[in-house]
């Protein structure tokens, strides 16, 4: 903490002494301030909120006198002024720009922020915890992301001369791999069956297509063509939620989760009664009292049916852990990279093959014949070869 001490002068006047203990330091530092006492408690105030150092608090007047919109609030203005981002973004928006732009960077005035700034930034993120735990490389590089499109505006704005953010160096992603629990195509039935009679045709439907929980939830009949040669489903809406946390039927993810799914003829003929019966604009997979599937209230059916697999607490796959099994299958079964991007609706090829790829171990193999093939081999080398050209 500081104090003030103060002493009456011969001239009549009051000398006061701004007293503090600099953080790691063992003797007293002291501010001298000749008859201003709201000049000395001033300073007091600064000095106790930024951790007892005076170069924090000078900065902080200097920041002061610069004046102009803060990091936080430029950030806010600049979420603000976004014209793609739903409510349920938005909401994420804020929820960040709070919990991680509140302390000294968010603080600063846009104008004095440089690159060391936002390299401090990054180690700050390094030492918080959520739930226990250090925040992930990914997290801190989406957050970053979301400074350094604020900061991008206030560029091309004419608000700052630079972009602190560029050439920033993220940390390193140091998880060794995602984790998705693939099932065989015999598990994955079985847990569909373990599921309670209503919600086998969904279950039925996400491992046959793949879709997106919150994709399939949101069909209705009209979405579904069942009697032409290779009957499809359209996907082409997802369940959101708006700035209140309350459902809505929006968009899908991204622009390419827009898309025409194949339907088996085997889960035609399973879905085919309940599609029928939503008609046209009636939600095809319902709970009992007919309203819509959430996540949250189905995971307790999830759960016991995995409980009654015996499925341990290390090995149990999550829900969206269907979609990837339904990739793994169709791999196995001979469809490409492309074609399951696709169908899955991941928004670049690239994701699917950098998701995927290593389920495809025979791929070096098959790479090594095509080159045979196409290349013809080397001759068999007589037992004196010439020697080769000088190069």
């Amino acid at each position: 903490m500081a104090w003030i001490r103060e002493r009456r002068r011969g001239d009549g006047g009051i000398t006061y002494y701004v007293t503090w203990r600099e953080p790691g330091a063992t003797e007293e530092s002291t501010l001298t301030i000749r008859d201003d006492r709201a000049a000395a408690e001033l300073n007091v105030r600064l000095l106790e909120a930024n951790g007892n150092s005076y170069s924090a608090a000078q900065k902080v007047q200097e920041h002061a006198r610069i004046g102009g919109p803060s990091v936080k609030g430029h950030m806010i203005r600049h979420t603000q002024l976004l014209t793609r981002a739903g409510p349920d973004q938005l909401k994420r928006y804020e929820s960040a720009i709070n919990n991680h732009f509140s302390s000294t960077l968010g603080k600063m005035p846009l104008a004095v922020v440089r690159q060391e700034d936002v390299i401090h930034w990054i180690r700050y993120m390094q030492n918080k915890l959520y739930a226990g735990k250090p925040l992930s490389a990914k997290t801190i590089a989406n957050h970053h992301g979301l400074l350094s499109a604020a900061m991008k505006r206030a560029h091309d704005t004419g608000l700052i001369a630079l972009n602190p953010c560029a050439g920033v160096q993220l940390p390193e992603d140091d998880r060794t791999e995602e984790v998705m629990r693939f099932m065989t195509a015999s598990e994955s039935l079985a847990v569909t069956l373990a599921q309670p009679e209503r919600y086998r045709p969904l279950m039925a439907f996400l491992r046959a297509t793949g879709a997106r929980f919150g994709e399939a939830t949101a069909l209705v009949g009209g979405d579904f063509q069942l009697d032409i040669p290779q009957p499809v489903v359209r996907i082409e809406k997802a369940w959101k939620r708006d700035s209140n946390n309350r459902f809505y039927v929006g968009k899908p993810k991204t622009k390419k989760s827009r898309r025409t799914i194949s339907l088996p003829p085997s889960l035609v003929n399973y879905i085919r009664a309940i599609v029928e019966s939503a008609e046209r604009k009636g939600l095809v997979f319902v709970t009992g009292y007919g309203g819509p599937i959430r996540h949250s209230t189905y995971y307790e059916f999830w759960s016991k049916s995995l409980d009654h697999l015996g499925y341990s607490a290390d090995e149990r796959p999550r829900i969206h852990d269907m979609r990837h099994t339904h990739a793994s299958i169709m791999l196995a079964a001979g469809m490409d990279m492309y074609e399951l991007s696709r169908r899955l609706g991941h928004e670049s090829v690239t994701t699917t093959v950098d998701r995927y790829s290593h389920l495809l171990p025979d791929a070096q193999f098959r790479s090594a014949t095509i080159a045979e093939n196409a290349l013809g081999g080397f001759p068999d080398l007589p037992e004196s070869t010439p020697p080769a050209i000088d190069a």
